[in-house]
């Protein structure tokens, strides 16, 4: 996974960005992404208001996850999280490790908020930028996750070296493989000796990145 970092061209699209990406402060931030994330879920029919009493959405994850949030002024407009080692959802969902053990952190539940959806791409393109400098951030060079075919063409749109680390299962609604990738600069998409196909066309943020329905957290 040998390659350059995307640091000068992550922070400069941050730059030029209408939005502003920042690391939840406290738990006052925190729930912030947790209620965007319920939103999401409910916006999209996955579960009722009585699935989510409090009206946040998180897991045991997030006690040792770093949440993202991106703000439009004083407006919370998108989230996604990063995980951080030991035990993450990508290994325990697959009952693999991510190598190098230990080193790893595992990035997903990224959504942006129902009134944004017009500029998703923006909003989402500027998440996952915030995303990757956390990681840099903490000292990690490589992440994992879950993806569909489509969120690994997503992927690829910054430059990010993506190796398929197992077949296509079902998970989050959707076949998904995991994935392990490079926070170094490289256009090629490793398929080792799983021989995936080439991924397609890119899809629509909300249909890739939409976090999972709540009674399939507790495996994701």
């Amino acid at each position: 996974m040998d390659g350059l970092p995307l640091d000068a061209l992550v922070s400069r699209m941050l730059s030029r960005s209408p939005f502003d990406y920042r690391v939840a402060a406290d738990d006052s931030e925190r729930e912030i992404a947790y209620r965007l994330r319920a939103e999401a879920v409910l916006d999209r029919g996955w579960c009722t208001p009585a699935d989510l009493p409090d009206g946040l959405e998180r897991d045991g994850y997030d006690d040792r996850a770093i949440q993202v949030i991106g703000w439009d002024g004083q407006v919370p407009m998108s989230t996604g999280r990063v995980v951080l080692p030991p035990g993450l959802p990508t290994e325990e969902a697959c009952g693999i490790v991510v190598e190098p053990r230990g080193e790893v952190v595992d990035v997903g539940r990224m959504c942006v908020a129902r009134g944004y959806q017009s500029l998703e791409h923006a909003a989402f393109i500027g998440l996952m930028c915030r995303l990757y400098q956390a990681m840099r951030e903490n000292g990690f060079r490589v992440a994992c996750g879950m993806m569909s075919a489509q969120a690994r063409s997503l992927v690829g749109l910054l430059g990010l070296r993506l190796e398929i680390l197992g077949p296509p299962r079902a998970h989050w609604n959707e076949p998904r493989a995991p994935v392990r990738f490079s926070l170094m600069s490289a256009a090629k998409l490793l398929a080792g000796e799983q021989d995936q196909p080439a991924a397609p066309p890119a899809a629509r943020t909300s249909e890739v990145f939409a976090p999972p329905k709540p009674k399939e957290l507790d495996s994701a």
